[in-house]
């Protein structure tokens, strides 16, 4: 399980993201995330941008202002969703709020 934490930004990361047909890297797709809680009322979207001479990475930062709105100990889940030329992916991940130790 992995961590998103309370009150700070959060770099949300899809990293090689690739053609399923070819294997080759995606550097060209519209990449949009949201964090949800277990009844899927949404706590922040955003978006994720190529990394410049990456092999398909991508990044976002969760804001701290929407960040501050979730609860210690509370699950949550983040979906990414990718668009490219008829590419499509989509990822969701369970994550647990806490406060950075």
């Amino acid at each position: 399980m992995e961590y998103i934490y309370i009150d700070e930004d959060n770099v949300f990361q899809w990293d090689a993201m690739s053609d399923g047909t070819d294997g080759s890297y995606v550097n060209d797709a519209t990449v949009t995330f949201a964090v949800k809680d277990l009844a899927d009322v949404s706590k922040g979207t955003g978006s994720l941008s190529y990394v410049s001479a990456s092999s398909g990475k991508y990044q976002g930062v969760y804001s701290k202002t929407d960040a501050a709105n979730l609860s210690a100990g509370t699950e949550y889940v983040l979906e990414i969703t990718a668009a490219s030329s008829g590419r499509d992916g989509f990822r969701r991940l369970p994550v647990i709020a806490r406060y950075h130790q």
